[in-house]
């Protein structure tokens, strides 16, 4: 992955990355679509287009957002049309959905699941979602589960943060 900035805390490298398109090689969302065993109906390439540019944005949508996105392009995809394709693409691998919570609130996000495994930060202020990698912490969950007698099948880790005022 290219990465697209790098900020530095002592002890710990945060990369914020840019993903490649799925398997390495640019494809369009309709080869995606049908590489999944879908069929390349409007709805799902415009939800694909929506999340790819946010993801060249840094940006993870709601379903909420993805909405207003398709409203203000002149797009009339019904808000149940959109739940239902971001089912349909969570459920073949294309899209990842997120739940992040603070307190009573839940926020629910999706992502374009390039197949790589990555971690969160949400700033508890503005809602920002930040990815990032960190070996370091994937080797250490990897130990804590073998030490267990374990193994690991899946993680997610979000890390809550708020911004240091100087």
């Amino acid at each position: 992955m290219a990465d697209k900035g790098m900020d530095e805390a002592p002890g710990l490298t945060v990369q914020v990355s840019e993903g490649k398109e799925r398997g390495g090689a640019a494809k369009s969302h309709e080869q995606w679509l049908t590489g999944a065993g879908l069929k390349a109906t409007l709805p799902r390439v415009r939800i694909l287009q929506h999340l790819k540019t946010a993801h060249d944005e840094q940006r993870h949508l709601g379903a909420e957002e993805i909405y207003a996105r398709l409203y203000q392009a002149g797009e009339r995809i019904g808000i149940s049309t959109i739940y239902r394709v971001l089912l349909n693409l969570e459920q073949v691998g294309l899209v990842t959905r997120h739940q992040f919570s603070q307190g009573a609130v839940s926020r629910c996000v999706y992502e374009l699941s390039f197949g790589e495994r990555h971690d969160h930060m949400v700033c508890v202020e503005t809602e920002r979602v930040i990815e990032f990698r960190d070996p370091v912490i994937e080797a250490r969950q990897e130990q804590i589960a073998q030490a267990h007698g374990y193994e690991v099948v899946g993680r997610e880790l979000v890390i809550r943060v708020r911004r240091i005022t100087p």
